[in-house]
């Protein structure tokens, strides 16, 4: 009984972690599978979502996640706009920001 307790709570906890990642299965710019697994797709995602080019590359360390990049987008107008950005999405870290990216993402159609 014991047993069959301690693996439902097991079950309800992964699940419970899983479903934290709240990750989309594709990106919502580029439509490449999630998780992104390599710089270059991340370059290419933020390049989407920006419609710009990305100047700068750097890894930075961090929390959660433990790494991620920070990149500087030169964008359309010629304003360098810094971001961060999460290595397994392609998406901003920033909750504020990734929310103002899916808004612009549902405008552009």
């Amino acid at each position: 009984m014991k047993r069959m307790i301690l693996g439902a709570m097991l079950s309800v906890m992964v699940t419970w972690v899983f479903a934290a990642n709240d990750w989309p299965d594709t990106h919502p710019c580029t439509h490449e599978a999630i998780p992104l697994t390599s710089e270059n797709q991340v370059v290419a995602a933020v390049e989407c979502i920006y419609q710009g080019r990305v100047a700068k590359v750097e890894k930075q360390n961090g929390t959660n996640p433990p790494w991620f990049y920070r990149l500087r987008v030169l964008d359309s107008s010629g304003r360098i706009k810094e971001v961060d950005i999460h290595p397994q999405t392609g998406l901003p870290i920033n909750k504020a920001e990734r929310e103002a990216v899916y808004e612009a993402l549902n405008r552009r159609g």
